[in-house]
């Protein structure tokens, strides 16, 4: 990838670059090598902003399905049962029987079983 935007560059320099000597000076447009942007700005689209937005509906749809049951990790690392939902807020409990109420954002994954279960079955 380096590559080519590296040979774009180089690409629209040379199309810009001043007359030789003795040659009368060209008057453009400053707008001219602009152009070269829009498929560097179409690039970074595809590879950058597209994938991170296909990543966040996915994680709000995961936040939306959320129910009572659920096992999930939290963003801290934690690993705990939903007990309750809200619109807002999640509440969670843990092994030991606390509950602790957290938004919903604090969810990073729904977990089909917690780690080292699988092994006790």
């Amino acid at each position: 990838m380096n590559t080519l935007i590296t040979k774009l560059v180089v690409f629209a320099q040379e199309a810009t670059a001043a007359a030789p000597a003795g040659a009368p000076a060209r008057q453009g447009s400053p707008f001219g090598s602009l152009w070269i942007f829009i498929p560097i700005f179409g690039l970074m689209y595809f590879l950058m902003i597209r994938p991170q937005q296909k990543k966040q509906k996915q994680i709000q749809e995961m936040l939306r399905q959320l129910k009572a049951g659920d096992k999930v990790m939290l963003n801290s690392g934690a690993l705990g049962t939903v007990d309750s939902v809200t619109e807002r807020t999640v509440r969670i409990a843990f092994a030991d029987g606390h509950k602790i109420d957290f938004v919903r954002a604090a969810v990073a994954e729904i977990l089909p079983a917690f780690p080292g279960e699988e092994e006790k079955k």
